[in-house]
């Protein structure tokens, strides 16, 4: 590559302008449009809606049967995560009886008072589910 010159290089000297600020002040507001956001319920917040009304006339559903699909596996995943936000945000109970079964049933969702008093506390829990588990 032949040789290298080490030769230190004096610093460009840098030039800093002022800026100058426009006399005229104009405030910009842009137009605001009506109903940009989108109302349309989005495919598990409507899985959730027909979940809670199916509880609503059962009252009691076993587990199995509100979200087994045993079609589509899929479905069966989306049919428990709908079922999750419903028992995040108080709306359902899931029971265990002495044999075993899980039982799903509606309930109020606590006012939000009592959530921020402590009197309401949520509890989580895992549900382990894979495919083996769904054959």
């Amino acid at each position: 590559l032949g040789p290298m010159k080490l030769e230190p290089k004096p610093p460009k000297a840098s030039v800093s302008r002022k800026r100058r600020r426009s006399l005229k002040v104009e405030k910009v507001k842009p137009e605001e449009l009506e109903d940009t956001v989108s109302k349309e319920k989005t495919e598990t917040e409507k899985t959730i809606a027909k979940m809670f009304d199916v509880l609503k006339i059962n009252k009691k559903v076993r587990l199995e049967n509100l979200v087994l699909n045993r079609i589509s596996f899929a479905q069966t995943v989306e049919n428990l995560f709908a079922l999750s936000f419903l028992v995040k945000d108080g709306r359902v109970v899931i029971t265990v009886d002495d044999n075993g079964s899980h039982y799903v049933s509606p309930r109020n969702a606590p006012a939000a008072s009592l959530i921020t008093s402590r009197k309401v506390v949520y509890s989580h829990f895992i549900f382990r589910f894979d495919f083996n588990d769904w054959k």
